[in-house]
Formats: structure tokens, sequence, C-alpha cells
């Protein structure tokens, strides 16, 4: 890296906003909330639900004497399709729930970063007690931001993926994308002046893994869906 990173270099932070990011100054206390929702589940138990919720899509073609009864019984298809749509919430709802009892979650997480102190909540994360883990400037003595590059139309994109916070301690605390807005996180600790060193690295297979898992169950759903109704529907489309 060339020259000091400071919060204006457009290649890191060209995108980011939080909520005070145009009033923050020195004295600045920042709370950042978390959203839980791309938490990793258990692999055995996020296979279940994926696998559940494509069951379902599937189910109309598992048993297309349903589809059949169309149209002495035109409302048959419609019922399957308004089970199926609402399958999704439900999917979404349970996985939330599922989140919330895994990582032993009470209440809304957020984290607190100033110029002096570090605060981040743990919830079995880290080999550290649940709750929020408060650290100062004092004990960190560096941090290691780990990110990824990628080249769209000639423009580099820079993605912060995993931080590792050296304590002075020896310990050494990870912290992943997945679980935390690294983005905005790595945006104060630049603006505060913590101790840190950047270090590219491609992305690992999990990150990769953990978004087909979550995201295509929920898209081949509706893709089924829709085929059930155009199926179903031929002529009113």
């Amino acid at each position: 890296m060339q020259g000091k990173l400071t919060v204006e270099d457009e290649r890191w932070f060209g995108s980011t906003y939080f909520k005070g990011i145009k009033q923050l100054n020195p004295a600045s206390n920042i709370t950042l909330k978390i959203i839980t929702f791309f938490y990793p589940l258990k692999v055995r138990t996020q296979l279940l639900l994926s696998v559940g919720l494509l069951l379902m899509g599937l189910l109309p073609f598992i048993t297309p004497s349903a589809i059949s009864l169309y149209p002495m019984f035109p409302e048959v298809p419609l019922i399957f399709v308004i089970i199926n749509l609402c399958f999704v919430p439900g999917h979404l709802v349970l996985r939330h729930f599922l989140i919330r009892r895994q990582y032993k979650i009470e209440a809304l997480q957020r984290c607190h970063i100033s110029a002096r102190t570090v605060s981040l909540p743990v919830n079995s994360l880290v080999n550290e007690p649940d709750g929020q883990l408060v650290l100062s400037k004092n004990d960190i003595k560096e941090i290691d931001v780990i990110y990824n590059v990628q080249t769209n139309k000639g423009h580099s994109i820079r993605t912060v993926y995993q931080v590792t916070i050296c304590l002075a301690s020896g310990k050494e605390l990870n912290f992943d994308m997945l679980h935390y807005p690294l983005k905005s996180i790595f945006y104060l600790l630049v603006y505060f002046n913590y101790p840190m060193k950047l270090t590219q690295r491609r992305w690992t297979m999990k990150y990769q893994l953990h978004v087909v898992v979550l995201i295509f169950p929920i898209l081949a759903h509706f893709a089924l869906t829709s085929l059930m109704v155009l199926l179903v529907f031929p002529l009113n489309l």
C-alpha cells in the first residue's frame, strides 16, 4: 500500500454509508446495527431448510394429478400457488428463529466504535463469553484487514471480508463479513486511526457456498412456482 489510507479514498469507501457518517468527528461514538439474516446456520440445519424449500416447490410436479384437476377445479392450482408463495416467508421466519437460537441472541445486535474503544457482540462467534466484547485502543496491537479485489469495466472493487484483531496479550479474534458490517467497521477504524495492515487475498469458498446455499433455494422455489403457473394457465399469460 502506497501512502496512508484515508476515508476519502474512493477505491475503498466510495459507496460506504451508515447513520452518522455525515456528522462524524474525532469525539463521535458510532453505533452500527448488525443484520443477522446472513448468519450461517449449522450445515445440517441449513441443508434441511434448503432441501425442504426445494421439495415444497417440486411438490406440484411430484403430484401432477393435483394440477390435472384444472379446469374442473380451478381453485386447486391457485391454492398450490398461494401455499408455495407462503413457504418462502415461512422459510425466512423459521431461519430467523433458528439463528437467534443457535447464536443465543436475545436483543438487537450492535457495534459501538469510537476513538478509544471498539465494542462488538460475540455470541459464540469467537472464543469469548457471550455478550458484548469491549476493547480499548491500547488493548489492540494490530488489526489485519483481509480483502479481495475484483475488476469491473476497468474499475477495481475492494471488498473487506475478514478482520483479525491481534491483541497486545497475543490473542487473535477473527470477524467475518457474514456476521459483521465490516465495510462500515473498516471505515471507522481508518477514521479513528487504529493500527492496521492490509492483506489482499482471494475469496475463500466458504463465502461463495454460503451465498449459494442461502439464495439458490429461494430463487429455485419462485422459478418452480412460476413454471407451475405457466403450465396451468398457458393461455392467460
